[in-house]
């Protein structure tokens, strides 16, 4: 009887202890990143925003402190730059702003390469990284789970001679690793999974599977 319940007490205290780690893990990892990107916002922020909010301001935030005060102002600075850049004399400020990077040698490539990624995920018309598809490889029969990254444009876009778009494919278990493939939107089986599913089954090695 005494051998049962030790056993029994041993088995109901490994379940507990699994799934509290099971809920516990994810929620404290969502706290470290969040906390570890506010601190950081709010770090970079410090030194402008007592410009904004002058002496008597930041004399009651030091009776008062704020978490995240530095990633508002932030959010609000960003809102305002777009409102500047939709309207026409912001978009005439901004493209003399882009005259002067472009005549700045070093400059030049970092900026023009980070606007060419940008323009290309705004204006792609497949959602960009929000679909999971299958495409076939590396031979007929045999299916790989990809994520859309945008449409296919430019100089392979002339080469291949039809509307395609570029997938990625993640590796398993680890998705941060991964190939790219130029696929015909003909030949792209798009699936009603997100891609936060997709995700998990590539990690579990297909072990998870979406309903």
């Amino acid at each position: 009887m005494e051998v049962w319940t030790v056993k029994w007490l041993r088995v109901t205290i490994k379940k507990n202890m699994i799934a509290g780690l099971l809920v516990t893990i994810p929620v404290a990892l969502t706290y470290i990143i969040l906390d570890f990107v506010v601190t950081w916002v709010d770090r970079m922020m410090a030194p402008v925003i007592p410009k904004i909010i002058g002496e008597p301001g930041v004399r009651l935030l030091e009776q008062y402190p704020v978490p995240g005060i530095g990633f508002l102002f932030l959010v609000l600075f960003i809102v305002l730059v777009g409102l500047l850049a939709t309207n026409f004399f912001g978009k005439k400020l901004f493209n003399f702003g882009e005259l002067i990077l472009h005549n700045i040698p070093f400059v030049r490539v970092i900026y023009v390469s980070i606007k060419k990624v940008v323009d290309t995920i705004s204006q792609a018309r497949t959602p960009t990284f929000e679909k999971m598809v299958l495409v076939t490889y590396p031979r007929p029969e045999l299916k790989v789970l990809g994520i859309v990254a945008c449409d296919t444009q430019g100089m392979v876009l002339d080469k291949v001679g039809n509307d395609s778009v570029n997938v990625f494919v993640p590796t398993s278990p680890n998705p941060t690793t991964g190939f790219l493939l130029v696929v015909p939107r003909r030949e792209v089986d798009f699936l009603e999974m997100s891609v936060e599913d997709g995700l998990k089954m590539i990690i579990s090695f297909g072990l998870v599977s979406p309903e």
